[in-house]
């Protein structure tokens, strides 16, 4: 039985990750408020861990999903100083800290385990593309000072209890649009699936450094729309919605962080997670 704490359980992908992973170990939660402790929840501030007098003395694994959303990089930089900090005072064994995809460069061609992220000084995004990249940059620079093996997990789109799918607009007359053209890609995972890997991760001794969260089945946005909503759709040119844009930017009329958002509907790579389903001996799915 491990000692699992997890920082952002309250968000969506941590939805009921708790009482998954309570049928094995013992599980504790951390939430923004006063410093406290009530039952398994410590309360405190995300950038103050290390002087919150609430948490055990040791935890096995820390399992990270909090990303300060509502502030910036620096800011988010910070918390995860902090959180480098509180694995080595606590004597962590395990970090799990979930990034995403979108650390990757839009132009990857594959993207697999081995992908190298975007750099914070080439991307074009802005808000939480960039933070993630930022955050993962400055945890893998410190990999060495840490005494937790460092895990990456990058999952795709997660969908549960109803959660729209972001690509597919609903229009009137019984018509549907999806962002991006008919190759175009973004990986969709279940909620439950990333739940069930999580706990293969911790029952495992010895983990590979990334793990994908998401099928390497090649589905477009178009195919999947397909298959979940049926037809009529329609698709946005990308003469119209990305290369207009892109001259747009490259003209100074708009900033090239709202580009990268056009951009963003037309990612093309092949999205791999074979190497993470072996380990973990775990097949993904995209539609429930």
């Amino acid at each position: 039985m491990a000692n699992i704490l997890i920082f952002g359980a309250r968000s969506f992908i941590g939805t009921g990750l708790a009482d998954a992973l309570r049928e094995a170990h013992c599980v504790e939660l951390f939430s923004r408020g006063i410093e406290a402790k009530t039952d398994n929840i410590v309360y405190g501030n995300y950038l103050e861990l290390r002087d919150n007098p609430c948490f055990a003395t040791t935890y096995d694994v820390v399992i990270n999903l909090a990303v300060l959303k509502d502030q910036s990089v620096d800011d988010n930089l910070r918390y995860a100083q902090a959180l480098v900090d509180f694995c080595n005072t606590h004597h962590v064994k395990k970090l799990i800290h979930f990034s995403s995809i979108m650390v990757y460069n839009y132009a990857e061609k594959v993207v697999n385990e081995q992908t190298p992220i975007e750099k914070t000084t080439e991307t074009y995004m802005r808000g939480y593309g960039e933070i993630k990249i930022a955050v993962d940059e400055y945890l893998a620079q410190h990999r060495d000072e840490l005494s937790a093996q460092l895990i990456f997990v990058r999952p795709g789109y997660v969908l549960a209890d109803e959660r729209p799918c972001p690509f597919i607009i609903n229009l009137p007359l019984g018509l549907y649009m999806i962002k991006g053209d008919k190759c175009s890609k973004q990986p969709i995972v279940l909620r439950e699936d990333i739940h069930k890997a999580l706990v293969a991760i911790i029952d495992t001794e010895k983990n590979n450094p990334i793990y994908h969260f998401f099928p390497s089945d090649g589905m477009t946005k178009y195919q999947y729309a397909k298959k979940t909503v049926g037809g009529p759709i329609l698709t946005m040119p990308k003469w119209l919605f990305e290369r207009i844009p892109y001259a747009l930017a490259k003209l100074h009329v708009i900033p090239w962080s709202l580009y990268s958002r056009f951009q963003g509907m037309y990612i093309y790579s092949d999205f791999q997670s074979v190497q993470t389903e072996q380990k973990l001996q775990i097949h993904f799915n995209s539609l429930a």
